[in-house]
């Protein structure tokens, strides 16, 4: 009679024992293991199939929650990267728009014997603010336009087409480059909440006389080399940026580019390209960079200037546009100039 209490006993107790802990912490088992291998719906309400009331009951509900929230968490980084995917996408294609609104055909002017030009920009982001220009006015006047906008990508890239557009539209009026900067001025000042500016060097070339007459809005000194001798920084005046200050007055100048002179204008990009120790590439690089090679075509002068330029600054991250342009003015002799290129 006692050994059949003893056994009772003890088959109450194992089924005491399955069905309060056994069986429950199996359940957990078997569902860390089927969620740590799927991570997916359905999430399994494992406190409903777990009816106890202990820390085994506290545990399977805990494993509930933990569930919910990492199949959040996992459904909101997908979320996150196809959101990062699609902006990815119309950065890319941000860029190309912007690589198309500026002059990317080379040689730009085929037909025209008296100049070469060349252009490069580089944005530090997927688009930048920097931004280059060149067009024929008419037949006998090319407009050559560098400038910088403050700020760095989208909003510094919108800002760059607004401004580009209005110089070209003032500048195809045939507006003098003192003119061309105070109207873009007026113009950029009369709407700019968001208080951006931009710095512009704005040339208008005589092709027939090699006259250069020019103007500048706070930009970089523009560096220049004559025949037989050597690139240096042309120190000219600046006037104040545009979009900085209604009603400003610009000053300009005139230069006369004899046959084989050369004009390289570029964005602070250039010189203040800064190293992994921080150090400056600094303009007297940059002229050495084109003094290394001064007789080579403009084209070749800034591939010089960009690889000095990545052999200075190494492993460092690029943390502004890098831009540049370069024209050589060959002369209007066109029988001398076929002698020459023969």
């Amino acid at each position: 009679m006692l050994i059949v209490l003893i056994i009772t006993v003890i088959l109450l107790q194992s089924f005491f024992l399955h069905r309060t802990l056994l069986k429950p912490l199996k359940l957990i088992s078997e569902e860390a293991i089927r969620f740590s291998g799927e991570n997916t719906l359905p999430v399994t309400k494992l406190r409903e199939q777990v009816s106890n009331k202990d820390e085994v009951g506290a545990l399977a509900g805990s494993i509930d929650i933990m569930e919910a929230q990492v199949h959040d968490y996992i459904e909101n980084i997908t979320k996150i990267t196809a959101e990062k995917q699609r902006i990815s996408t119309e950065l890319s294609l941000a860029t190309r728009i912007q690589a198309d609104m500026l002059p990317n055909i080379y040689p730009a002017f085929p037909e025209r014997f008296e100049f070469d030009i060349y252009a490069s920009m580089d944005p530090a982001k997927e688009v930048g603010g920097d931004f280059y220009d060149f067009f024929l006015v008419d037949d006998d006047h090319l407009c050559i336009v560098m400038a910088d906008v403050s700020g760095k990508g989208v909003p510094a890239a919108l800002f760059m087409m607004a401004s580009k557009i209005i110089l070209a539209n003032n500048a195809m009026i045939g507006k003098s480059p003192v003119q061309i900067l105070t109207d873009t001025n007026a113009a950029i000042c009369s709407n700019n909440r968001e208080e951006m500016f931009v710095t512009v060097w704005l040339g208008i070339f005589e092709i027939s006389t090699g006259k250069l007459t020019a103007a500048n809005a706070g930009h970089e000194f523009p560096a220049l080399m004559q025949p037989d001798g050597s690139f240096e920084l042309f120190k000219d005046k600046h006037g104040f940026v545009i979009g900085g200050m209604d009603g400003m007055r610009y000053k300009e100048y005139e230069i006369i580019l004899k046959p084989g002179a050369k004009l390289f204008l570029y964005t602070d990009g250039v010189p203040e390209a800064t190293s992994a120790e921080n150090e400056l590439f600094g303009t007297e690089r940059m002229l050495a960079a084109l003094n290394g090679e001064r007789s080579a075509a403009p084209d070749k002068l800034l591939k010089n200037v960009r690889a000095s330029v990545d052999a200075f600054v190494k492993e460092a991250e690029q943390f502004d546009d890098l831009t540049m342009l370069c024209l050589e003015y060959k002369g209007t002799d066109e029988i001398e100039f076929e002698q020459k290129n023969k």
